[in-house]
């Protein structure tokens, strides 16, 4: 299709991409507007994606700058003339003399050849017009611009680079054609990346090489082994026009970029259960159970108890948990709201502080329970000491309120362990909003927590009315890379005081350990975990171009003790434990 007259430019066609650094194995989806666009005459939209195909002739992973027009003039082969610096080339400079002098020599044979020319013997910092085509690919498709050569790589709008992009740049032409006629409708526009580069490498499980229950000495193929994800997703209701996260490019922050790194990211760890906070109402609906679903999981949803007003209307996020559905089948499930149980205590408290209370306590926090039971077996025989409980939740934020944040794990911690009494392994998942060493941590981990009337974090006096111990097991999944050999390298990435991650919350403002993975370690043994990420790695904070969250996602691979070592047969499960514990205690 050749370029037409000015008369046949009917249309423009303008392209803007996200960003101009395109990233190995993230798609490059452009934005594209036709002008006009009323009363436009019927056209199609025409992509050719192009690679740079210029390299050094020394250093092969990069870009040739400049090129030695000596070489040129002496048809010497673009891959032996081309450098990527005027060093580089300056280095390559008796390998040139003996080159030209050889070329020289050919055209001094040739009566045909241009003497004034071979007598010229210098280089140049400009580019000179030459044509190469024949050192390339014969099957390849190639296109010139001025001194540059390009390969076409693709011929939609869309484009993910590849390994083979690294370090070139790309480019994209796009032009509006009438497909009928075979003519152009709008000039060709030409949009040029800067080039290609690699993300962060993918993040590994890393297997625990020492056995951390001597008791479970051999292995059985019936067991049940699966994996576990937690991860704040960030929802985009809490990423303000503001400079909350001003580090981080815009179009980095924007939803439409971050869901597709997101689901990437998530599908990549191949969980068998995931358990997610911070996922914004509209976009599970829209996108994540579509998405999640394609890939074999059931999912189930709950939002907070109030929603949040934002751009003109009014949203809600919550916790979603998702499992493979050929790994597991529901067996009950629970949904907590805080605020609803926390009504009870604030009729407790004295009347002249009751609304001060409610204020304080009614907080739209949730919890989404469900007992799964494994499908690994393939039997029913032993379906009790197949199950596992799995608790997701997001725990109130506010730093100034340790009280509820307190209230709000012993609640959810006293349910649990009802159904605990079914001989059901736990897992407790979740954004927890809580330092290690904190109240809610210790409470969790220690089984208990002191707290005395006249504490500062309890202004209200509410801890009077709560059940502050327990009776589970519990521990940190991570504590676990202390008790394993041969993981030097990751526990730089521990706190060695609070035996948790250094960090699971990064940016400008904040950085620490916030998220938590518990299991009951009296019927799970954790086999491997997620590595963690480091500053280093991270740069200046989170969320990043690489990374769509202000939270990483934390995993661990959990096998099942076998039923022998489970304890006494187990009870029915109950119907709800949680209105059970809604009298508070006195």
């Amino acid at each position: 299709m050749a370029l037409q007259g000015s008369e046949a430019m009917q249309l423009q066609v303008s392209v803007t991409l996200l960003s101009n650094t395109p990233v190995i194995g993230y798609k490059i989806d452009p934005t594209v507007l036709v002008n006009p666009t009323e009363n436009a005459p019927p056209h199609s939209l025409v992509f050719t994606w192009c690679r740079e195909n210029n390299i050094c002739s020394v250093h092969h992973d990069k870009i040739c700058n400049i090129q030695c027009t000596s070489c040129v003039k002496l048809n010497i082969p673009i891959e032996r003339s081309c450098h990527c610096s005027t060093e580089c080339y300056m280095k390559a400079w008796q390998r040139h003399k003996v080159e030209h002098r050889d070329a020289s020599d050919a055209v001094g044979k040739d009566s045909t050849g241009n003497q004034e020319a071979v007598r010229k013997h210098r280089s140049s910092g400009s580019w000179t017009d030459f044509s190469n085509i024949s050192v390339l690919d014969e099957s390849a498709m190639v296109v010139e611009e001025e001194w540059k050569v390009w390969v076409k790589v693709a011929s939609s709008k869309t484009y993910v680079p590849t390994l083979e992009d690294c370090g070139f740049r790309l480019r994209l032409q796009s032009v509006a054609v009438d497909s009928s006629q075979c003519i152009h409708l709008s000039p060709v526009n030409v949009v040029v990346t800067d080039p290609v580069i690699k993300p962060p490498s993918p993040r590994k499980m890393i297997r625990l090489q020492k056995s951390l229950n001597l008791n479970h000495k051999a292995k059985s193929s019936n067991e049940v082994v699966f994996s576990v994800l937690s991860y704040n997703i960030l929802a985009d209701l809490y990423c303000p026009c503001s400079d909350t996260f001003s580090y981080c490019p815009t179009w980095a922050v924007a939803w439409e970029y971050r869901r597709e790194n997101l689901l990437k990211e998530i599908i990549e760890y191949d969980a068998d259960i995931l358990c997610l906070q911070e996922v914004q109402s509209n976009h599970f609906e829209d996108f994540l159970k579509p998405e999640l679903t394609k890939h074999g999981y059931s999912v189930m949803y709950k939002k907070k108890s109030r929603a949040v007003y934002t751009a003109s209307k009014f949203t809600y996020d919550g916790c979603a948990t998702c499992y493979r559905s050929k790994l597991f089948k529901e067996i009950m499930k629970y949904e907590i709201e805080f605020d609803k149980a926390a009504a009870s205590v604030v009729d407790a408290l004295e009347p002249e502080i009751r609304e001060k209370g409610s204020i304080r306590l009614l907080k739209d926090n949730i919890a989404l329970v469900v007992v799964l039971e494994s499908l690994q077996n393939g039997s029913n025989s032993d379906a009790f000491q197949s199950r596992i409980c799995v608790a997701n939740t997001h725990i109130h934020a506010n730093p100034n309120f340790p009280d509820v944040k307190l209230y709000q794990v012993s609640k959810l911690v006293n349910g649990l362990e009802k159904i605990a009494q079914s001989h059901i392994p736990l897992i407790i998942c979740g954004d927890i909003n809580s330092l290690p060493g904190s109240d809610p941590h210790i409470f969790v981990v220690r089984g208990s927590v002191n707290c005395t009337p006249e504490k500062e974090n309890d202004p209200l006096g509410i801890y009077q009315y709560l059940k502050l111990h327990h009776s589970l097991s519990l521990v940190s999944a991570y504590t676990s890379f202390f008790l394993s050999d041969g993981v030097e390298e990751h526990l730089k990435k521990m706190n060695c005081g609070t035996k948790e991650p250094v960090f699971t919350n990064f940016t400008q403002k904040f950085c620490g350990t916030l998220d938590y993975i518990f299991y009951t370690d009296d019927s799970l043994i954790v086999e491997s975990l997620l590595e963690l990420l480091d500053h280093e790695s991270i740069g200046i904070g989170l969320p990043s171009r690489f990374w769509s969250s202000d939270h990483i996602a934390l995993m661990a691979r959990f096998r099942l003790k076998p039923p022998s070592l489970l304890g006494p047969s187990p009870r029915p499960l109950p119907p709800n434990p949680w209105p059970q514990l809604a009298a508070p205690e006195q």
